[in-house]
């Protein structure tokens, strides 16, 4: 008989701080979020989830831009400095892409350095997706949220493009792509969903 991971007589066992968050070995905190110090469930897409992902972090970063480059990521760690200042406790979000304000080499990236987070909906991952991470990446003050859909073939069907209204920390709809993404900034690009399902 298997005996059961600490986790399911100890809830607090899914808890963590900063300190013990960057003592664990790279490929294991791959696997996880923080939120408030506690360790939510986290489904990964399949590969068609991290294909388009990728595709669109590439699209992003080799975009004209209209000054200074921004720097694009795909499942980096973005420390949530507002919630930590408002519940005092380790948080960060891991979003599919990012575009960020570039910072020094070496830098841990914050939500004050993102301007712009992407995920992309997995069957799994919709409610959070649609409702949990909008919410707490408003509250950072991140200006731009993508939100992909794909469709039951796993192709882009389309794309909602959030933008932050900073007098209430909300996302407002401004656009439903359908087709090709054309976005004016952060970085000015227009992307055929043919491209990103390749």
């Amino acid at each position: 008989m298997s005996t059961l991971p600490e986790w399911t007589s100890d809830p607090t066992s899914l808890t963590l701080d900063e300190e013990q968050y960057d003592a664990l070995p790279d490929q294991f905190r791959k696997l996880i979020e923080v939120i408030d110090g506690n360790i939510p469930s986290r489904h990964s897409g399949g590969p068609e989830h991290s294909d388009v992902a990728r595709r669109l972090a590439n699209e992003l970063e080799t975009a004209e831009p209209d000054g200074l480059r921004p720097g694009v990521a795909t499942n980096v760690d973005v420390r949530l400095t507002a919630r930590v200042r408002a519940v005092g406790k380790f948080s960060f979000r891991r979003p599919d892409v990012l575009v960020y304000k570039r910072i020094p080499r070496g830098t841990r990236l914050s939500s004050a350095d993102t301007v712009m987070a992407v995920e992309i909906v997995a069957p799994e991952s919709i409610a959070a997706d649609t409702i949990d991470k909008p919410a707490g990446y408003a509250f950072e003050g991140i200006p731009v949220y993508l939100v992909v859909f794909l469709d039951r073939g796993l192709y882009v069907k389309s794309i909602r493009e959030y933008r932050l209204d900073g007098a209430v920390k909300n996302y407002r709809l401004t656009e439903v792509h359908e087709e090709e993404l054309d976005l004016e900034d952060p970085i000015r690009v227009t992307i055929p969903f043919s491209d990103l399902d390749g």
